[in-house]
């Protein structure tokens, strides 16, 4: 039987709606983790197992230094390490991104230049222009990738990480370090849940939009949709079929 990919988890608003159907319509089993549940916390994989082919890591409302209030992120960051060392495909989501950061070294915070919300525009750097993640999903996409952000936390790297692009806000959108991809966007959710979660915030948290016109957004969001679609199925196509290669 073939191993499995490992999805983890972080809170039950963090959808598995386009990353499970990947999975699904590709054939490739996949286990989810939700980490947050106290009853799957007693049956946390060993660190040093290598039953998966791969692990992604989601977002989630959780801050990678809240890990004294969340303490299962400090199993995680310790997993994802060790998987690391184990050369197992890792791909990091948002909070996965902010997550692997942590567990490489680096340092997760609160984000400098405010929120990102929506469709925002990407920088490569030199070494993401020679990346075949990376480059690839921007020449196909003449350079303007339909990826939701909603964050504002972030993080800075050690200096053996590879930064591949840059948002317009100087925010990290995308690093590698040996077999783990992480991005800052995400390119499992669809204009349904980018809406859920606009509109989860709204009520929970109403000053994150505060210099934002929020209407605008989800209204540009709903008509890039078809175009978007395009971009999270070549996002997830292209990752899987680099991992396939290592």
């Amino acid at each position: 039987m073939s191993k499995k990919v490992l999805i983890i988890q972080h809170a039950v608003g963090a959808h598995l709606a386009y990353i499970t159907t990947f999975f699904s319509e590709n054939n490739i089993p996949f286990e989810i983790l939700p980490i947050f549940d106290p009853d799957f916390q007693l049956e946390f994989p060993d660190n040093n197992t290598n039953n998966y082919s791969a692990i992604v890591s989601l977002g989630g409302p959780q801050s990678t230094y809240q890990d004294d209030i969340y303490p299962y992120l400090k199993w995680e960051k310790s997993y994802l390490a060790a998987q690391l060392a184990l050369n197992i495909p890792i791909l990091g989501l948002c909070l996965g991104a902010q997550l692997l950061a942590d567990a490489i070294g680096g340092h997760g915070h609160l984000g400098k230049y405010g929120y990102e919300v929506g469709y925002v525009q990407y920088e490569l750097t030199s070494e993401g222009k020679h990346d075949p993640i990376i480059s690839k999903l921007f020449e196909e996409q003449q350079n303007k990738p339909l990826w939701i952000m909603h964050h504002r936390d972030s993080f800075d790297l050690p200096s053996n990480a590879s930064i591949l692009a840059y948002t317009s806000k100087n925010y990290i959108a995308a690093y590698r370090i040996g077999s783990a991809f992480g991005v800052q966007f995400h390119p499992d959710i669809s204009f349904t849940e980018f809406n859920e979660l606009v509109q989860r915030t709204s009520k929970n948290r109403p000053e994150a939009y505060r210099n934002l016109d929020i209407d605008e957004i989800l209204r540009q969001a709903e008509a890039c949709e078809v175009q978007a679609d395009k971009s999270r199925r070549l996002f997830f196509e292209t990752w899987w079929n680099s991992i396939q290669k290592q």
